[in-house]
């Protein structure tokens, strides 16, 4: 049932583009380019979006689930994940320039979250990669580079993630979706080029927006036609509907570090790699 469903926040859509609106990918994309290229998020309730009435029960150690944020640095039998949500929450709160920053800390963890869940597969043939630069874009100057990935043994990109910058003014879901259409090119261009085998006709990537340690959830269609229009910097007459989850935490600007948020957060992510 789809009538929980919400837009994005985002203002009304303008009137069609000027043909002279620049190509970008990767680094720039704001709300403006979302609206431009006709792409609307609908943020979506439990069931719309998973296909599930409830939620399934991580599948994961105990320890995952119940262990508090390490006190100190040297609490050697403390679980990866509880050290990284007393990690990130230091460096939030005490924040140390030029050493280290939040951004790379949520790399890390979602890292540490997909091993966990076991959303890298050697006998699936898929693996994690941080910082990825896609190397088939020249058209878009720069070559766009993802937080984190997925991707399978031919190299074709599986799932993106993006870490929120907030403290830069940053939005992440534009970023994300511009992620996505981007990786999506680079693999049809690798291929066609590298592989011989016909490009992708159309494809749904799974994204994830990292705040901190709370995650929100993206299905992004994309087809030859949008990346098409945005390479060119027109609007496509076909719009591209983004399906978005939020997840329902009784605290969710603290993310995962109580355990009754953890719970439901960890069971997002048993759910969500049915999606790879």
């Amino acid at each position: 049932m789809a009538h929980n469903s919400r837009p994005s926040k985002s203002r009304p859509s303008k009137s069609r583009p000027s043909k002279s609106r620049p190509s970008k990918m990767g680094r720039k994309w704001t709300q403006d380019d979302v609206l431009a290229y006709n792409i609307k998020v609908v943020y979506e309730d439990l069931t719309t979006f998973f296909g599930v009435t409830d939620l399934p029960p991580p599948n994961v150690e105990n320890d995952a689930l119940t262990a508090l944020p390490a006190q100190h640095s040297n609490a050697a039998h403390s679980h990866s994940i509880s050290n990284m949500l007393f990690y990130m929450g230091r460096l939030a709160t005490n924040p140390v320039p030029h050493i280290f920053n939040i951004e790379s800390l949520t790399i890390q963890f979602v890292k540490e979250l997909f091993s966990l869940f076991h959303y890298e597969d050697v006998k699936k043939g898929r693996f994690v990669m941080t910082r990825p630069t896609l190397g088939y874009m020249e058209s878009q100057g720069r070559p766009p580079q993802l937080d984190i990935c997925i991707r399978d043994i031919s190299h074709a990109i599986l799932l993106v993630v993006k870490a929120d910058r907030r403290s830069r003014g940053f939005n992440p879901e534009p970023r994300l979706i511009s992620d996505a259409i981007g990786a999506f090119h680079n693999d049809n261009i690798m291929r066609e080029k590298h592989l011989g085998i016909d490009p992708l006709t159309s494809m749904v990537m799974p994204g994830i927006v990292m705040h901190g340690t709370m995650p929100t959830f993206y299905k992004i269609p994309i087809t030859p036609e949008l990346v098409r229009a945005v390479e060119s910097g027109e609007r496509p007459e076909q719009e591209t509907v983004v399906h978005a989850y939020h997840p329902e935490v009784p605290r969710p600007e603290e993310g995962m570090k109580p355990l009754d948020n953890r719970s439901i957060l960890l069971s997002c992510f048993e759910c969500f790699r049915q999606f790879l």
